[in-house]
């Protein structure tokens, strides 16, 4: 049995047999890989006696100097928050003060309203306004929490789910939210980001009450300001690509209903008359003073500001806080969050905070930009973490904040808003499983997961506009991820030349880097020349030759020299006897002739003949120049048959294929055909010595691993060169898999015909037959 510490479901024997196989795989699975619900579940996580209450508590652990006589108490008594290592909450109804008072007297102070500075009325105000900008400490154990949490625990009541006792039931009811250790952590992570200067980014499941959090964000900066050292107005900005986003049940309805609850029930600023407006997203707290005809009042502003696919509508937002909405639905988020950035930033200095949230799931979703400041944070001057939320990362590389859906699940939580993070993975499986089998699309599964992801890799996978089993993918490359150096150890890398008779051989070349990422950023010393990576050797008969017709190539062109920003080309090298990729050359040389020899030569290499992209002419001119059409394959006949090219093909228009909206679609349905195309592997167990037989899908025999991120990336609107060398491959393995149906068809009908109505056949085929039935050797040689 599992040890875990006491919020967690306790995972025993009978508990684990009680699941189906494949559930409780998922959840060791999940437990073994994934160090952030280790990390959650550990039996010695701290409590917050634990921990100490160090200088600076906003900066992140990882950023405090790790020698300890440098360390001194913080003057607040406030303990430094570990946000990948957190501790266990403990008498978090300590930091609901007033909406506890409210919830049992229907206000938030019995004392009579007093305008007067020395009153305690005036006092009270003022403190919990002050808690509402600086936070909440609790002294006798240093735990506390951000201003901006403090407000939405007691001044933003909302619809939270109750759950019905004994039931799955549960009702949405209105009322003051509970701590909840998911939220807890993210508005610590603001605050850490702020002190660092930088920004914020997050993914996050559905639902996990991101708009709400937002929302309160832009109520207490319009209400309150944003800090007591600033006298100054405070203008926050809510920004989204479409305007739906930000007001249908987005996060300027909840604002509104957040400062209408507070000018209802606080002494706070509420007047708003000088711009009160959901529909032009714009609100001005004060009025207008008529006798000297300027504007009094605190002057705070909100302002909503729609995209539309126009970047350049993110410059100028100078304001305290800048929200991005849906951060997954811009098409061009990285240029508009880098024009927004000059606005909040000064001499290194950040005076504003921008957060950029975005959900799994979300149709038409561009998930191209978050994910890269998620993973690639500091190029945007976002607060990073160490990775422990994908699987097999162990805390390697970095990140931004990561909600799984394993936090605040419904009914999973103990009373001071711990997550029973082994009791939600539980449930998580099961509707899973559920999904798995009983839903009739196989996409509803892929919905189901980036909409309420496990992991980051889950929530940025496309759920529409993809070819490929992006599921399956992604978990293959997870799984390939913590032994990487070793699965690609086995790769040849290097180049091909001409020996002394002209053949072309293999030279080992270990200066040379294989380009395995996507996107690819030509970065510091790297160019984008790459090399050739062979899986597999050519395989050769008795005789020391390449075996002819084995493999094929499919290659995605070019024809123009390099130039920054182009797209890659790419060659892959396919063996139709194991149906497996077993070479791969993607780069970009600075002649596109260069690339067009790599061909020539890999093609040569392996006896192969390449099918190729016929739009371009740079490659077959290359080709005839140097006598070695025949190593161009054909137009295909399966185009023809299926009426996707003319009968009648010359010149370049005769060798290769001519991409079109049908020919690219096609070479999508092949390639996930074959991914998914089951394979009987034998695999040796050293433990039992004994040789088993399992049976895998193709694609867990990929070896490129550029083009397993290519295809979980690939949607209509990116170029994706691998995606589009792997038609070509696909196509003409088709091709020879109908010519060889066609082969074994005319024989069987030629060898019939032949012997068809054959008076000396059918006279003694049944006297032949028993002659060899009773004969005492194999039958050869009867007839």
């Amino acid at each position: 049995m599992r040890k875990f510490n006491s919020i967690q479901t306790e995972l025993t024997e009978e508990l684990l047999e009680s699941l189906p196989r494949d559930e409780k795989q998922d959840l060791l699975d999940n437990i073994d890989s994934i160090q952030f619900i280790q990390n959650l579940a550990s039996p010695t996580r701290n409590r917050v006696s634990d921990l100490d209450r160090w200088e600076n508590p906003l900066l992140p652990l990882t950023n405090i100097d790790s020698n300890m006589s440098l360390r001194v108490l913080d003057p607040n008594g406030r303990i430094a928050v570990n946000l990948t290592n957190p501790h266990i909450l403990e008498d978090m109804e300590y930091f609901r003060p007033a909406a506890i008072h409210f919830e049992t007297h229907k206000c938030y102070t019995k004392l009579f309203p007093n305008r007067n500075p020395n009153s305690e009325y005036y006092k009270f105000w003022a403190e919990e306004a002050r808690r509402c900008r600086e936070g909440y400490t609790r002294q006798y154990d240093g735990e506390w929490i951000p201003g901006n949490y403090y407000f939405q625990l007691n001044y933003a009541p909302l619809l939270r789910a109750e759950v019905r006792e004994g039931t799955k039931q549960s009702d949405r009811v209105e009322a003051f939210p509970y701590v909840y250790d998911g939220d807890y952590w993210f508005f610590h992570y603001c605050e850490q980001a702020r002190a660092l200067g930088k920004h914020g980014a997050n993914l996050k499941r559905r639902g996990c009450g991101y708009s709400v959090k937002a929302s309160n964000m832009l109520a207490k900066n319009f209400i309150l300001g944003d800090s007591t050292k600033s006298k100054e107005k405070v203008k926050s900005f809510a920004i989204a690509n479409e305007k739906e986003y930000l007001t249908k049940d987005g996060i300027l309805n909840k604002f509104i209903n957040v400062i209408d609850w507070n000018a209802t029930h606080t002494p706070w600023p509420r007047i708003r008359s000088l711009k009160d407006s959901l529909n032009d997203m714009h609100w001005r707290m004060g009025r207008k003073d008529n006798v000297r005809g300027v504007e009094v009042g605190v002057l705070n502003e909100v302002i909503g500001v729609t995209l539309k696919n126009d970047a350049q509508k993110a410059r100028g937002k100078r304001g305290a806080l800048v929200l991005w909405e849906e951060a997954g639905k811009f098409a061009d988020f990285l240029t508009a969050w880098k024009i927004a950035q000059p606005s909040v930033e000064e001499s290194g200095f950040a005076f504003g905070f921008m957060m950029a949230g975005g959900t799994g799931g979300v149709k038409g979703g561009a998930f191209e930009g978050l994910e890269e400041i998620f993973y690639n944070s500091a190029g945007y001057n976002i607060m990073s973490m160490p990775n422990v939320f994908d699987r097999n990362t162990n805390g390697k590389g970095e990140c931004a904040f990561f909600f799984g859906t394993y936090l605040n699940f419904t009914g999973k939580m103990d009373s001071d808003g711990n997550s029973d993070v082994i009791g939600a993975m539980i449930e998580i499986n099961r509707k899973r499983t559920s999904i798995r089998r009983g839903a009739s699309d196989p996409n509803t599964i892929i919905q189901t997961k980036a909409e309420e992801p496990i992991t980051p890799q889950e929530a940025i996978m496309r759920t529409e506009g993809t070819a490929f089993p992006v599921a399956d993918l992604r978990d293959y490359l997870e799984d390939i991820a913590p032994e990487l150096n070793t699965f690609v150890d086995s790769h040849w890398v290097g180049n091909l030349a001409y020996d002394e008779k002209g053949f072309v051989k293999w030279i080992n070349d270990a200066t040379k880097r294989p380009i395995r990422e996507y996107p690819y950023k030509v970065r510091g010393g790297n160019n984008s020349d790459g090399a050739i990576e062979i899986f597999e050797m050519p395989n050769k008969d008795r005789d020391g030759k390449v075996f002819q017709n084995r493999y094929i190539g499919g290659i995605d062109p070019v024809d123009n020299d390099y130039t920054i920003g182009g797209s890659l080309a790419s060659i892959f090298i396919f063996d139709l006897w194991t149906d497996k990729i077993v070479a791969e050359y993607t780069g970009r040389p600075v002649m596109a002739d260069e690339f067009y020899e790599t061909c020539l030569r890999l093609t040569s290499f392996y006896n192969a003949q390449s099918n190729y992209e016929n739009n371009l002419k740079g490659l077959f001119t290359y080709f005839s120049n140097h006598n070695a059409l025949y190593l161009l394959a054909d137009s295909p006949d399966i185009l023809r048959d299926m009426e996707i090219v003319k009968s009648t093909l010359y010149g370049n228009r005769s060798k290769g294929t001519r991409t079109t909206k049908e020919v690219i679609k096609l070479g999508k349905t092949f390639q996930r055909q074959w991914m998914l195309t089951p394979y009987e592997e034998e695999r040796y167990d050293e433990k039992t010595n004994e040789v088993s037989t399992m049976t895998i899908p193709n694609l867990r025999r990929i070896r490129s691993i550029g083009y397993i991120k290519e295809c979980i990336a690939w949607n209509p609107d990116i170029n994706t060169d691998r995606v589009s060398a792997m038609d070509m491959v696909m196509i003409l393995r088709e091709d020879r898999v109908k010519m060889t149906e066609k082969f074994e068809e005319s024989r069987t009908e030629s060898v019939n015909d032949f012997f068809h109505d054959d008076e000396f056949l059918d006279a003694n085929w049944q006297k032949a037959v028993a002659r060899m039935e009773g004969s005492n050797n194999d039958g050869f040689g009867i007839i």
